[in-house]
């Protein structure tokens, strides 16, 4: 590092060609008549050229200093830190390192960059943008959260229109928006903790799917019921009553209503291959024919790819984690639904002609363009309510499917593999349920397994 200068200035004034300017190091009075420094007028200065984010070089102006030796501890100071490695920079804002920090942040997947800039956007920079990071403590990190509850209590109240509840889950996803920017920075040097690690918050842990038994089905219909008595439309009355959880999953008899519902859908397949196989969304919209291998030995499709939503534009990715690109099986009855998916699409092709969109994709709009995955969600709730059956997200098929599996007895790992999980505690914690009938033959399997005496009248 340069060795910087230290220097006495003031804010002494004269005019010259008719403009005013400061004299500043010039001033005659910053020395006394036998060429000592007077005390009595200007302040020290040092200047010192410094490495910020990003490798960019800058020039370190500070002043004020009282006397030419505290001057120079300030500067030494800061190139002792400079020598550790530390990025020295006190006046850059959390504002400006977050807007450096997210353009130049390369090494993640579009969808996670947006989501960074909408937490940074909402949240981060409006409440601590113009904190100095280095002053950014853990209090004002929960004075944001305390400040989403509040606004979630006027929500709770009906005060306020249009937003949305902030939940637990998602406030572990605002934090952490912080705590990766701000574990960075503590590696750059720029701060000394990481402040969001250190704010307590509920846990955020996802609903374990609850089942749509034969009573919370009835409950939840007579809820409906009500509403409609009361003049409500009954498409109206079923948005109007809530399941009991965010995450609810159908039992096989409903499932089995839902698709024969769908039997002659032009995407039956599509159906069919999210309620048994538990694909994301994402993934079937992004399957290719080249993916699937239904002559294998082993019929499979593949998993390489996905079309999500970023910012409102559809855009083709990776899939979700290194776990998330995998093999599908497809079984005997998969392979049966995707022929004769796929002679139907043929003849598609055949009536569309040279309009046909060869995009190669399997499930597609009926002029061979793909699915935008809204349109899969929207059409997915749409047929719920023709068939009608009790709310689940098109999501909840994913659950549901990892639920029938391993009360089919498929065992844990291969439904870790199939869902393509990276752990196998996320399969048995968060994407499971006990259906009712399991769980009753379970019972009886362990009182049979006891041995007990024979009771005696």
């Amino acid at each position: 590092m340069a060795q910087g200068t230290v220097f006495k200035r003031c804010g002494c004034t004269e005019v010259v060609d008719g403009k005013r300017r400061q004299l500043g190091r010039s001033c005659p009075k910053l020395k006394r008549p036998d060429g000592a420094w007077n005390p009595r007028h200007g302040t020290w200065y040092f200047v010192l050229p410094v490495v910020g984010v990003g490798g960019k070089r800058s020039q370190m102006l500070r002043g004020g200093f009282e006397s030419k030796d505290a001057a120079q501890d300030a500067m030494d100071e800061i190139k002792a830190k400079a020598s550790k490695g530390i990025i020295v920079n006190d006046r850059l804002t959390v504002g400006e390192y977050l807007d450096g920090w997210i353009k130049g942040k390369t090494d993640i997947k579009r969808k996670t960059r947006a989501l960074y800039q909408g937490h940074i956007d909402r949240y981060w920079t409006p409440h601590l943008g113009h904190l100095r990071l280095g002053d950014l403590r853990v209090a004002h990190v929960s004075a944001v959260f305390d400040a989403i509850n509040e606004r979630n209590e006027q929500v709770r109240k009906g005060r306020l229109r249009n937003v949305k509840h902030v939940g637990a889950a998602t406030m572990q996803r605002i934090r952490a928006t912080l705590r990766v920017a701000l574990s960075d920075a503590l590696r750059e040097g720029l701060v000394s903790v990481n402040v969001a690690s250190l704010v307590k918050l509920p846990s955020g842990k996802s609903p374990k799917p609850m089942v749509w038994t034969i009573e919370r089905e009835k409950r939840w219909r007579a809820e409906v019921a009500k509403l409609v008595e009361q003049g409500k439309s009954y498409s109206r009355a079923r948005d109007l009553v809530p399941p009991p959880q965010s995450v609810m999953v159908w039992r096989p008899d409903q499932l089995g209503v839902f698709l024969d519902h769908v039997q002659d859908h032009r995407l039956y397949a599509l159906w069919f291959l999210l309620s048994h196989r538990g694909l994301r969304r994402g993934e079937a919209c992004g399957l290719e024919w080249l993916d699937c291998a239904m002559d294998a030995d082993v019929p499979s499709a593949t998993i390489e790819r996905q079309r999500v939503v970023v910012e409102g534009q559809v855009i083709e990715d990776t899939p979700k984690s290194e776990a998330g690109g995998r093999v599908i099986p497809l079984g005997a009855d998969g392979v049966e639904v995707f022929r004769a998916h796929r002679v139907a699409q043929k003849k598609e092709r055949l009536a569309w002609g040279e309009a046909w969109v060869d995009s190669g994709k399997v499930f597609t709009q009926e002029d061979g363009s793909p699915l935008h995955p809204d349109w899969v969600s929207d059409e997915f709730e749409r047929l719920i309510e023709e068939c009608d059956l009790p709310p689940v997200r098109l999501h909840d098929l994913r659950h549901g499917a990892a639920s029938i599996m391993l009360a089919a007895k498929v065992d844990m790992k291969v439904v870790q593999e199939i869902l393509g999980h990276a752990n196998l505690s996320t399969t048995a914690n968060t994407y499971t349920s006990v259906y009712p009938e399991v769980a009753a033959a379970a019972a009886e399997a362990v009182a049979g397994f006891i041995p007990r005496r024979a009771k005696t009248s």
